[in-house]
């Protein structure tokens, strides 16, 4: 018995067939099965049953699955307290979004690389849907993004957030001043994917102020996004702490309503149960390189000073 051995049996267990564990090991299919043949030859039992299309555990490999949770646990610890920065070493895969992408996130590669000079990262930058999504399916083993984890076994750490204001091109004609959510359904709104969360705040602040827009135009890029409304196209939520640059210039205006969008919150996920042990790692420097507003962090200073 070998530690290649219990993470093939993990990554089996967790993507529920041989193939997808092969795939997510970069290991043939004859590997992965010789590797799972020897694990049971050395327990003397049977862990799959290999009966069906799917993996399925026995009731002997149903109990092996909580001892190679306490070494994924204790495999994690040592790396962390006994061998020193410089030295933890590995690929990790990083799903960001593009708000990271944008932002903190040449700050962040800068600090890691001085820290852990010997992790890799693998970059994936695209919405928060298809992150989470693919953290889920074990094709990335880190996410950077916002909205809710995949499931109830993932670690959440907050990253901060970041306040989203309407803005439109003052070609527009939108009113100065404070306008009322209805006197915005003249005109067409622009939004990220509808898989998005961007797109569902859009609509339910849409809804529960009863504005019916003409149309809602889509596409997969904040950039773009703002793109779209700087050339007059519609209204959109746009970060100002991203085109503050835009607005002095003066191709965007901040419209302020009576009923204001809340901050948006973004947080670092990985799976707690992750046969990758740089995962902590990885969004501990997240949430201390992260320089999206903290709210509750900025209360506690105020009162202790």
């Amino acid at each position: 018995m070998n530690i290649k051995q219990l993470e093939t049996f993990y990554w089996i267990e967790r993507l529920g067939s041989f193939t997808a564990a092969a795939e997510r090991l970069n290991a043939t299919q004859s590997t992965v099965s010789m590797r799972m043949q020897e694990l049971e030859e050395s327990f003397g039992v049977k862990l799959f049953d290999r009966s069906h299309r799917t993996a399925r555990l026995t009731p002997k490999g149903k109990e092996l699955v909580a001892y190679v949770q306490q070494l994924i646990d204790l495999t994690t610890e040592m790396q962390q307290r006994i061998a020193p920065p410089e030295s933890l070493s590995g690929l990790v895969r990083l799903g960001v979004v593009e708000m990271v992408a944008n932002t903190w996130l040449a700050k962040y590669l800068k600090a890691l690389h001085e820290h852990h000079p010997n992790i890799v990262l693998e970059l994936d930058v695209a919405l928060s849907f298809d992150l989470t999504d693919k953290l889920r399916n074990g094709a990335l083993d880190v996410v950077f993004a916002l909205g809710h984890a995949p499931g109830t076994n993932y670690v959440t750490e907050s990253l901060g957030t970041v306040q989203f204001e309407w803005m439109a091109s003052p070609a527009l004609g939108i009113p100065e001043g404070p306008v009322k959510p209805r006197d915005l359904q003249d005109w067409p709104f622009i939004t990220l994917s509808r898989q998005s969360y961007h797109h569902a705040n859009i609509e339910a602040w849409l809804k529960a102020n009863k504005v019916h827009c003409r149309r809602i135009d889509t596409c997969n890029s904040m950039g773009v996004v703002a793109a779209l409304t700087i050339a007059g196209l519609g209204i959109s939520l746009i970060p100002p702490s991203c085109y503050r640059r835009e607005i002095a210039d003066g191709k965007l205006r901040v419209i302020k309503t009576d009923r204001d969008m809340p901050p948006v919150e973004f947080f670092a996920m990985y799976p707690i149960d992750e046969f990758q042990p740089l995962a902590r790692v990885i969004a501990d420097l997240a949430v201390d390189i992260s320089d999206f507003d903290h709210p509750a962090s900025e209360a506690q200073s105020a009162r202790q000073a």
